[in-house]
């Protein structure tokens, strides 16, 4: 690796990223910047933008994930692992969009996280949000760690404890037809 991080061994630059090194986080990012971004842009065929914003999105999770050790090793590289965060992000952004029948639920989750800083909600919001005020576990956390902190499913099922990622996906697509349930019926009861 270069910028600063050529001769450090992979475990202790895992160690540094969770002691919150700002000159090891700077080196590591900018080290990895234009790889990321040439290959989401080239593959994906998403415009530099995007794929910046893909990138500090993907980085910041990483980041996360070491300092509150929700990961506390790697089978692959840093590299490997960033660029795995990126074609997750991607793909959830396209079953997002090409989910018809369940299109509405995850946008409407997201507006709710976003009423934090806007305060201000629309009636279909307010709908959401008394549903998800009703979610029981372990639905609640699978939907936060999948929607809100963008968990991988193979995160989420070991975090949960489940065997395999699709026990996890099984359990994250039962949660939002229960909630696309609810909302059917407190669509008929108005």
């Amino acid at each position: 690796m270069n910028n600063g991080i050529t001769n450090i061994d992979e475990g202790m630059l895992l160690e540094k990223i969770k002691a919150g090194d700002e000159a090891t986080l700077k080196s590591l990012y900018e080290h990895h910047r234009n790889r990321f971004i040439g290959w989401f842009f080239k593959n994906y065929s998403i415009d530099k933008e995007n794929a910046i914003e893909l990138y500090q999105r993907a980085f910041t999770i990483l980041f996360l994930n070491f300092k509150e050790e929700k990961i506390t090793t790697l089978d692959s590289s840093i590299e490997t692992y960033l660029f795995g965060i990126g074609k997750n992000l991607i793909r959830a952004n396209l079953r997002i969009r090409k989910s018809s029948s369940l299109e509405n639920i995850p946008e409407s989750i997201m507006a709710i996280h976003d009423f934090k800083e806007k305060q201000e909600l629309t009636h279909r919001q307010e709908v959401v949000r008394s549903i998800l005020k009703r979610i029981k576990e372990p639905c609640k956390t699978i939907l936060e760690l999948y929607y809100f902190r963008n968990f991988s499913m193979e995160s989420i099922a070991r975090d949960m404890g489940y065997k395999s990622d699709s026990v996890a996906k099984k359990k994250k697509c039962q949660c939002l037809q229960k909630i696309r349930k609810d909302l059917q019926e407190l669509a008929e009861q108005q």
